[in-house]
């Protein structure tokens, strides 16, 4: 083999691995319906949840839902530094809490599993942090790409049983909230009971 076509080759294979999912594969991930049990679903999204390095705070595989702890983050994504005492250390203003909730929710003879972002950001001048809903322009992107690799990584656990991708669903209902987060970004988050 030339030198040129050991290039053109590497070039090749690596465009391969550096794509991520496209916009189509991500909203069939996010559409997906699945026939399966709803425990089966279930472990799917917990499984997500420890695959993307969530730490779990609050499970409840009755009710089919799990809600991650709450996690500091700068406004650029980037994880906020903590001190000696593992208090989060904010650099900049705008520092935003994350934590994410999975629900299996029922559709007709399917289920499926919603991926409920919760989102706090800290503004100079306010006691207390600001909730920003999913679909909201002040929402972050990096936080869409979290939900997404998500989604992507329960869709991937469940795709042999899926029945209808791109099926649209049916309004969800609400979720649980996580332990309320302290208004003081040097306070940490309070824990809750199982």
């Amino acid at each position: 083999m030339s030198l040129r076509s050991i290039t053109f080759f590497l070039l090749a294979v690596f465009a391969l691995v550096a794509c991520g999912p496209s916009s189509a594969q991500i909203k069939t991930a996010r559409t997906a319906r699945y026939h399966t049990t709803a425990s089966a679903a279930f472990q799917a999204g917990v499984a997500a949840l420890k695959d993307n390095d969530y730490k779990i705070q609050q499970v409840d595989p009755v009710a089919g839902r799990a809600i991650t702890d709450v996690k500091w983050y700068e406004v650029d994504g980037t994880s906020m530094s903590r001190d000696s005492e593992g208090r989060p250390q904010m650099t900049s203003a705008g520092g935003i809490m994350f934590a994410v909730e999975i629900a299996v929710m029922p559709d007709a003879d399917t289920f499926y599993v919603q991926v409920i972002p919760h989102v706090q950001q800290m503004k100079a001048g306010y006691s207390a942090p600001f909730d920003i809903k999913e679909g909201d322009g002040a929402m972050p992107g990096w936080v869409t790409g979290k939900l997404d690799n998500l989604y992507m990584s329960i869709y991937g656990a469940l795709k042999k049983d899926v029945a209808v991708p791109g099926a649209a669903g049916p309004g969800a209902t609400p979720p649980i909230e996580p332990a309320p987060a302290a208004a003081d970004p040097e306070a940490a988050p309070a824990p809750t009971a199982p």
